[in-house]
C-alpha cells in the first residue's frame, strides 16, 4: 500500500521543525558554509590588518554639588546650578552633552591649533606641501569624532576619552577637552553674571523711580483727606461711636413714638365715650380728672336721691342737673387737654426720630465713605510697601551679583589628568577575526539555508507527498544497494552494465527488495482485480521512466504472474535494447494492421516475463495511440496477461502519457531524487487529474541513501539489507546477498537510473 507520512521526517506541510534535518543540509553545504566563512574572516583580517593603529588618552572629571562659596550660603550665585539638579539624570546628560558639544571642540581646536595640524587631519603626506590648514568647524567635527564621553555609574564621574593615532596628541586633546570644559562653565558663570547685573542695574533705577512715585501719591492722599491730624483709625473708630450712639438713640425715640400713638389713640376714643367711664393710663394718672369724676358721682348720686322725693322739674333738682352738666364739661376739657398734650409730645417725637435717622443716615453714609479712603489708602500704602521691598531686593541682589562677578569658581574639577597611552585599542585583531569568523559561520548557514530553500528539486518523500500523491515506494541508486567486499564490486560492475535487469539479476540485492514492495502495494490496491493494465511515465526525461518499468516488471513476474511489458514509447524505445531483442516488429506493427496483437509479443529470458517493443517508429505517435487499433489491442493484451504495463513517454514532453492513462486502469509517475522539480512534478498531476486518470502513485527513483539526508535516520525502514544472505548466488539463482533499502557505499561512483 502507498507509503504515508511516517515514513520519517519531518510532515508533508513543514509544520514541525526537525534539527536533525537542518543539520544534515548543512552538511551537505559544508563545502560552501567553509567556503564563506573563510572568505568572510580573511577579508575581516585583511580590512582590520590594514587599519593603523588608534590610542586612548583619558581623564577623569567630577561634577561637585558643593563648590566654594566665599560670600556664604546665603549668598545664592546667579548662574549657579539647584543643589537637587545633581540629583537628576538630565543634568549629569546635559552636561555630559556639552562636553561633546562644537563649542567645547572648537575652543580645543583653537587652543592647540588642530585646524593647521595636518597630520591630525589625516591628509596625506604626498598632499602637504602647501597646506594651509582647514577650518576651525571642520577640525572640530574631528575632535568630536574621536570623543568618547561616559559617566561612571552612580557616581559624579565622568570619564573624558580620546582616541587618535598619536598617543601624545590623543592625551593633549583629552585634557584640553576637560580645561575647555571648565573654562566654558566658568566663561558661562560670569557671562550669565554681568548679564543679570546690567538687568538689575537696570531694575533698580525703574524701582527706584516707582517707588518715589508710589511716596508721592500716599502723601498727596493724606493731604487731600486730611489724614495727617488724625490717623484713618481714628477717623473710623468715632463714625463708628456715633453711629452706634444715633442707633441707639433711635431705637429708644422709635419705642417712644409708638408708646405715644397708643396713648393717643386711647384718648381719642376716651373723648367719644362717656369721660367717667373712659379708663386710660393717662387719664388715670390725672388727678384732676379723679377728683372732678369723684365730684360728679356724688352730685349724681344726690340726684337720684332727690328725683324720687321732689321729681325732675324741682328747682333743687335744676340746680343740681345744672352742677352735673359742668363738671362733666370740666372732666371733658382735662380729657382733651390731655389728649391734646400727648398729641404735641407724639409730634416731637416724631420730629426726634426723623432727625435721628437722618443723622444714622449721614453717618452710615460717613462710614461707607470712609471705607472707600480707606481702602484707596491701604491700596497706596501695599503699592507703596510692595515698591519699597522690590527695591530692597533687587538693590541686595545686585549687591551680591557685583560680588559673585568677581569670583572665578564652578561646580566641576578635574580628578585625573590624562597620560600618555602605551597601547593601542584598535584595531581590535582578535575580536575582529573572531566576530569575522562567526559572522563568516552565519552567513554561510544563510547561504546554505537559502540555498536549500530555494532548490526545487524533490528530495524527500515529504516533498512528493505534500503535492497529494501518495508514494509506492522508493528504488535506491543502482550501485549503491548490493553487498560488501569483492562480491559488491563484482555485482557493481554488471549492476552498471545491464542496470535494467538489476532484478533479475541481482534478486536479493536492495534494489529487487525495494522493488519487491511496491509490487506489494501495487497488489494491495489491485485486490479487486481492477488493476490489470497501467501506465509508467514521468515528469522529465531521464528520470528512470523505463529502467524502474523494466525491474518493476520483471518483480511483478518473479511473483508467478504473467506480464506484459508493452513500449509505448514511440519516440525513444529502449525496452527492446535491454532484453538485447530487435523492434523491428512491435505495437507500431499491430496497430498498423500489419499484425496482430499476440504476434508481435516476444519472450524473454525472465520467466513470465513477455514484452512489446516499439517497432518502426512513426511520424504520429499521439494520433496512433487515439485509434481503435490501439484500444483493440489492449483489449487483446488484457486478457491474456495478469498485468499489462505500457511504458511512455515522459508526460512533461509529450502528451502520450496522458493519452494512455485515460484508456487504462492507473497511471505510476517516476520521480527521480534531485532531479525532478516540485513544478514539474505538479504539472504532470495536473494534468493526469485533467484527463480523469487514476494516479496509482508515485515511485521514488535513484535515492542515495548513502547521503546524509537519506540516512538511517530518515530511511531506515529502507535498511533492510543482507536480512537475505548468500555466497553462493551472483545471478538470483539463490538468495543473493543484498538489502531492501541500498545498504551499503560502493566501491567506485554510482550510476543513476535513466531512462
Amino acid at each position: 500500500m502507498p507509503l504515508g507520512p511516517t515514513a520519517g521526517g519531518p510532515n508533508a506541510k513543514g509544520e514541525s521543525f526537525d534539527l536533525r534535518t537542518q543539520v544534515l543540509i548543512l552538511w551537505a553545504h559544508k563545502w560552501v558554509v567553509l567556503l564563506v566563512a573563510i572568505v568572510v574572516a580573511g577579508g575581516v583580517a585583511f580590512w582590520t590588518l590594514r587599519q593603523p593603529r588608534i590610542y586612548e588618552a583619558g581623564c577623569t572629571i567630577e561634577y561637585d554639588p558643593t563648590p566654594p562659596r566665599p560670600l556664604g550660603t546665603k549668598v545664592e550665585d546667579v548662574s549657579s546650578p539647584l543643589l537637587n539638579a545633581f540629583s537628576n539624570r538630565e543634568f549629569y546628560e546635559t552636561q555630559n552633552r556639552i562636553i561633546g558639544s562644537r563649542v567645547v571642540a572648537e575652543m580645543v581646536v583653537r587652543r592647540l591649533g588642530l585646524h593647521r595640524d595636518a597630520d591630525f587631519l589625516g591628509v596625506p603626506a604626498e598632499r602637504r606641501d602647501g597646506f594651509q590648514g582647514a577650518t576651525v568647524e571642520e577640525a572640530a567635527e574631528a575632535v568630536r569624532g574621536g570623543l568618547l564621553v561616559a559617566q561612571e555609574r552612580d557616581t559624579r564621574l565622568v570619564n573624558i576619552r580620546f582616541r587618535d593615532r598619536d598617543p601624545e596628541r590623543a592625551q593633549r586633546i583629552a585634557n584640553a577637552i576637560a580645561d575647555a570644559y571648565i573654562e566654558k562653565t566658568m566663561n558661562d558663570r560670569m557671562s550669565s553674571t554681568v548679564s543679570a547685573l546690567e538687568w538689575l542695574g537696570t531694575q533698580v533705577d525703574e524701582l527706584e523711580g516707582e517707588l518715589h512715585q508710589a511716596d508721592e501719591a500716599l502723601h498727596h492722599f493724606k493731604q487731600e483727606h486730611d489724614v495727617l491730624s488724625l490717623s484713618m483709625e481714628d477717623r473710623q473708630n468715632l463714625i463708628a461711636n456715633d453711629i452706634e450712639l444715633l442707633s441707639r438713640s433711635l431705637t429708644e425715640t422709635h419705642v417712644h413714638r409708638i408708646e405715644l400713638q397708643s396713648r393717643v389713640s386711647q384718648l381719642r376714643q376716651a373723648v367719644e365715650t362717656d369721660p367717667l367711664t373712659a379708663a386710660t393710663p393717662a387719664i388715670e394718672a390725672l388727678q384732676s380728672v379723679q377728683e372732678l369724676r369723684a365730684t360728679l358721682r356724688l352730685k349724681q348720686a344726690e340726684m337720684e336721691a332727690l328725683r324720687t322725693r321732689y321729681g325732675a322739674a324741682h328747682p333743687q333738682m335744676v340746680a343740681l342737673q345744672t352742677e352735673v352738666d359742668s363738671i362733666r364739661r370740666d372732666l371733658e376739657v382735662e380729657i382733651r387737654t390731655v389728649l391734646r398734650a400727648s398729641e404735641a409730645e407724639l409730634r416731637e417725637t416724631q420730629g426726634t426720630e426723623r432727625g435721628l435717622q437722618g443723622a444714622l443716615t449721614r453717618a452710615n453714609q460717613q462710614g461707607m465713605e470712609l471705607n472707600h479712603w480707606e481702602m484707596e489708602y491701604g491700596h497706596l500704602v501695599r503699592e507703596r510697601d510692595s515698591k519699597a521691598a522690590i527695591y530692597d531686593l533687587v538693590l541686595k541682589r545686585s549687591a551680591e551679583a557685583d560680588l559673585t562677578r568677581m569670583l572665578r569658581v564652578t561646580h566641576v574639577r578635574v580628578v585625573d589628568r590624562a597620560l600618555v597611552p602605551r597601547s593601542s585599542v584598535a584595531p581590535r585583531v582578535t575580536l575582529n577575526l573572531s566576530a569575522g569568523i562567526l559572522a563568516g559561520l552565519l552567513l554561510g548557514i544563510v547561504v546554505a539555508l537559502l540555498a536549500e530553500r530555494s532548490d526545487r528539486r524533490i528530495r524527500n518523500l515529504e516533498d512528493i507527498e505534500a503535492l497529494g500523491l501518495a508514494v509506492l515506494g522508493l528504488v535506491p541508486r543502482i550501485g549503491a544497494a548490493t553487498a560488501t567486499g569483492p562480491r559488491r564490486r563484482r555485482q557493481t560492475a554488471q549492476a552498471s552494465a545491464n542496470k535494467d535487469l538489476i532484478a533479475h539479476h541481482q534478486p536479493m540485492s536492495g534494489v529487487a527488495e525495494n522493488l519487491r514492495t511496491i509490487r506489494t502495494n501495487l497488489s494491495f490496491m489491485g485486490a479487486d482485480g481492477g488493476l490489470r493494465a497501467f501506465v509508467i511515465t514521468s515528469a522529465s526525461p531521464r528520470e528512470g521512466k523505463s529502467t524502474v518499468a523494466i525491474n518493476l516488471a520483471i518483480t511483478l513476474a518473479q511473483s508467478g504472474k504473467r506480464i506484459l511489458l508493452v513500449d509505448t514509447d514511440l519516440r525513444r524505445p529502449r525496452v527492446h535494447r535491454a532484453f538485447g531483442l530487435t523492434a523491428r516488429r512491435g505495437v507500431t506493427t499491430a496497430l498498423v494492421g500489419e499484425a496482430k496483437a499476440m504476434d508481435v509479443v516476444l519472450t524473454t529470458e525472465v520467466p513470465g516475463l513477455d514484452i512489446v517493443a516499439c517497432g518502426p517508429i512513426p511520424p504520429n505517435p499521439s494520433e496512433l495511440l487515439h485509434t481503435d487499433a490501439f484500444r483493440h489491442f489492449v483489449e487483446a493484451v488484457r486478457d491474456k496477461y495478469d498485468h499489462v504495463m505500457f511504458d511512455s513517454p515522459p508526460l512533461g514532453a509529450v502528451t502520450d502519457a496522458a493519452i494512455l492513462a485515460a484508456q487504462l486502469d492507473g497511471v505510476i509517475v517516476v520521480v527521480k531524487s534531485q532531479s525532478t522539480t516540485r513544478e514539474a512534478l505538479r504539472v504532470t498531476a495536473r494534468q493526469l487529474n485533467d484527463v480523469g486518470a487514476r494516479v496509482l502513485g508515485a515511485v521514488f527513483n535513484d535515492v542515495d541513501l548513502s547521503h546524509g539526508r537519506y540516512g538511517e535516520g530518515t530511511y531506515y525502514y529502507y535498511r533492510r539489507e543482507g536480512y537475505y544472505t548468500s555466497d553462493t548466488d551472483d545471478h538470483g539463482g539463490g538468495s543473493g546477498e543484498g538489502g531492501a533499502s541500498g545498504g551499503t557505499k560502493s566501491d567506485g561512483p554510482a550510476p543513476a537510473a535513466t531512462d
